[in-house]
């Protein structure tokens, strides 16, 4: 029979992944499954299992926040590549960013097919500040906010609270004089309010990019600079530049891919790993892992595999 390992984190965003315990425990069973559950009870815990566990099991889901699925990415990812099993995923969480970026469904069971039966699909991973993440790595205005903001107030104010938070801080935005440069040979330097490497189509709401820029497992990433604003005129080129998604190298806001990037700075900054705190340093180098992981991302009769990305067996 095949053997899969639920890990849940029972307090992420509205407490949904025990609500909804029954529910996809169900399907897993249709499905064929020998389910072993492990709810987390502290920082690591998610980590821990999957590395620990995860080589006996056919399939690995997780459910929880951004910050659950970053756990057991990197326990997995501390596994030979040959023993890392299947990776499912059910958001449970405030923003639920990388979900969007993997088109999943919407319902519990829905969400529970996908994880258990759902289209195989590489996926790239990226390792920043020596620890790996699934969708971004950040610095910069609104960057603490995840890691900041009670789980309380998230919670209560779902996808509000990050903006609430962060709004307090316009009126005094920090900037980081940084070289950036990347193995590609994109260079750049100047001061700057907020910068990321993702591999996602959205950042906490906040910053979108359209769907067919972001490939899940191309071996780059796309970064996003924002320069410091200096007058309304400044703050109008970064707001149009982020609507329109016409990014440059020499603009407002600089955009390009690279599958790694150094960033330099004559101070330390502080990063953000998936919404969790990564740590301060004065030089980030963020580098791509090609295809590290195999997730599952759709169900077979709502989503045909992609060209050129061909489903492996677990």
């Amino acid at each position: 029979m095949k053997k899969l390992l639920y890990i849940y984190n029972p307090a992420a965003g509205r407490k949904t992944a025990r609500i909804n315990l029954s529910e996809v425990l169900e399907v897993f069973a249709r499905q064929g499954y020998e389910i072993t559950v492990l709810p987390t009870q502290k920082r690591g815990d998610a980590a821990g299992a999957a590395r620990d566990r995860g080589p006996n099991y056919d399939r690995v889901v997780c459910c929880g926040g951004d910050g659950t699925l970053n756990e057991t990415v990197r326990g997995l990812l501390d596994l030979p590549r040959e023993l890392r099993p299947v990776l499912g995923y059910i958001p449970a969480g405030t923003t639920n960013d990388f979900s969007r970026t993997l088109e999943l469904p919407k319902t519990p069971a829905e969400l529970a097919e996908t994880a258990g039966a759902g289209t195989l699909r590489a996926i790239d991973v990226g390792q920043a500040c020596g620890q790996p993440f699934t969708y971004v790595a950040a610095f910069g205005l609104f960057t603490d906010v995840s890691y900041s903001t009670p789980q309380a107030n998230k919670n209560l104010l779902g996808h509000f609270a990050y903006v609430l938070e962060g709004a307090g801080k316009l009126a005094n935005i920090p900037s980081y004089h940084m070289n950036v440069t990347s193995a590609e040979g994109h260079e750049a330097e100047g001061d700057f309010i907020y910068g990321m490497v993702g591999n996602t189509v959205s950042v906490g709401g906040l910053v979108n990019l359209p769907r067919d820029k972001v490939l899940l497992d191309d071996g780059r990433f796309e970064v996003i600079l924002i320069r410091r604003p200096e007058n309304g005129r400044d703050w109008q080129s970064i707001l149009t530049a982020l609507t329109t998604l016409e990014l440059a190298e020499d603009g407002a806001v600089l955009g390009f891919s690279a599958a790694d990037v150094t960033f330099s700075c004559d101070q330390s900054v502080a990063w953000t790993v998936d919404g969790e705190f990564g740590g301060e340093q004065e030089t980030t180098r963020v580098q791509n892992l090609p295809r590290a992981l195999t997730m599952a991302c759709g169900t077979p009769e709502k989503r045909e595999q992609e060209p050129g990305r061909p489903a492996r067996d677990p």
